[in-house]
């Protein structure tokens, strides 16, 4: 399937001493589930009219994913076309992850080099520069508390905009869908909201309100978070507007991950598997003035195809050895194998993933019709197969040809499909995938003994246990 292909010329601004290279802007709401976008899915319960409004103008891939389930890596392959497997970050620092190295180019040091001025303002306490991805941007704004609204996050990045006379890169960052889901008041909590009972464990922790345990309770503040941040996108293109930078602006909205909601053992959480509510996600593409605006590319596509389509865009060379290809100008590549995993297996109970850490990983590959899932669990390694057509939310492990039904003579089922050689292939990357893992160099290890801690390390593992980072 072709991409939308404006003229280079068309993605020139012009001025009275020539042709500028235009800005770009990266829009990125944590934790959005791809079905929570009402251009995207009819059928959404949150409302997002600006978010669809630049649905309307740019080009909407409806199958995009993310490598990871998790913000800090996800955010390293969105700024370097990179895998977490080639850039190293395949677990947040805190938890003992890498951090992304100097040596790896990121999009921001790139478009710097050719002139642009840099600035990232995000609102959650997780992509603090220690994770590295700071690197190429002149400004690098982050909350001192464990989260900022993003309208307060939208305010600094006009600061910032109103004193550049040049080309920009500007990344916005919203954490408001990211639980604790308690900062929101909708829908109320009533006396008919259920309450304890074994669904109550699935709960994190972080997330618990009381002793709440109601799905469509926590689903429905959850619509309110996307809500609430998809008013403060529309803000984001007010101070876009008053910069006089969105008619000619080239504009990325996405996510890091999304979100499960009841599908799994662990509810309303994230990190914890490589299915498709996690890491299914909004990739829209806004080019200068809306030009094409409206296409939608069903094609398989990953988060680090963005930042190669980036500079493809704008003339610029793109760096060999990427994982991502540019979705600007050439076919997408036909029958694409994508990847995905976890972040690791969490110390939650509730949890059937084996061993806690990043040895319980989850992986996942994934092609136009099928996904093989990876599992380690406490009864061993095992594989899934699901049919993306007709279980596109991967709920019912595929066991059998889906044409075929129980005997009507006997009512036994029908047989277990076959494994083929393309299954075999399939799994091979995913243990190529676990082995990968096995044998990269962690970073510094988990956070100290809260009786070994500074003052400064104290304030850090509040801020992380208040954002559910610091489970067991």
């Amino acid at each position: 399937m072709r991409a939308f292909v404006p003229s280079l010329a068309a993605l020139l601004v012009g001025t009275g001493c020539g042709q500028r290279p235009v800005d770009v802007v990266f829009i990125t709401v944590d934790t959005l589930r791809y079905d929570h976008v009402s251009a995207l899915d009819p059928d959404s319960p949150a409302k997002t009219p600006n978010i669809d409004l630049l649905a309307s103008e740019g080009v909407v891939y409806t199958q995009a994913y993310s490598p990871i389930s998790v913000t800090g890596p996800a955010f390293c392959s969105l700024l370097t076309g990179l895998s977490p497997g080639t850039h190293g970050v395949v677990m947040n620092v805190f938890r003992g992850g890498n951090k992304l190295q100097q040596e790896v180019d990121t999009l921001p040091e790139l478009l710097r080099r050719q002139g642009y001025h840099t600035g990232a303002f995000v609102s959650g306490f997780t992509l603090r520069r220690s994770l590295g991805i700071g690197q190429g941007f002149d400004r690098y704004s982050t909350p001192t508390d464990a989260r900022r609204p993003g309208g307060e996050t939208a305010e600094m990045m006009w600061a910032w905009l109103a004193t550049q006379p040049g080309p920009i890169f500007a990344w916005w960052h919203s954490y408001d869908p990211h639980g604790p889901l308690d900062v929101y008041d909708h829908p109320p909590i009533t006396r008919h909201v259920k309450r304890g009972g074994d669904d109550y464990h699935r709960i994190p922790e972080y997330q618990r309100i009381g002793r709440i345990s109601d799905r469509d309770f926590f689903a429905g503040r959850y619509a309110t978070a996307v809500e609430y941040a998809d008013e403060q996108v529309g803000r984001v293109y007010d101070v876009l507007h008053a910069a006089g930078r969105w008619d000619d602006a080239l504009i990325v909205i996405t996510a890091d991950h999304g979100e499960s909601f009841d599908e799994r053992e662990l509810w309303f959480d994230h990190g914890t598997t490589a299915y498709e509510e996690q890491l299914h996600v909004p990739l829209i593409i806004r080019y200068p003035r809306g030009e094409g605006g409206g296409r939608v590319v069903d094609a398989l596509v990953m988060l680090e195809d963005v930042m190669p389509t980036v500079l493809d865009a704008l003339g610029m060379a793109v760096p060999g050895g990427l994982d991502g290809v540019s979705l600007f100008g050439d076919d997408i590549p036909k029958d694409r194998q994508i990847t995905g995993e976890s972040s690791h297996c969490k110390g939650e109970e509730v949890l059937s993933c084996a061993p806690k850490g990043p040895g319980g990983k989850m992986y996942a590959v994934r092609t136009d019709d099928r996904t093989t899932v990876r599992r380690a669990s406490t009864t061993g390694v095992s594989y899934e197969r699901y049919d993306r057509e007709a279980d596109r939310g991967e709920l019912s492990p595929l066991q059998a040809p889906a044409h075929a039904r129980p005997s009507e003579d006997t009512g036994a089922p029908p047989p277990p499909v076959a494994w083929d050689d393309t299954d075999a292939a399939r799994i091979q990357t995913l243990d190529g995938m676990y082995d990968v893992r096995a044998v990269m160099k962690l970073g510094p290890g988990p956070p100290k003994k809260e009786s070994e801690e500074t003052e400064a390390e104290k304030r850090e593992r509040e801020a992380l246990e208040q954002l559910g980072y610091l489970d067991q």
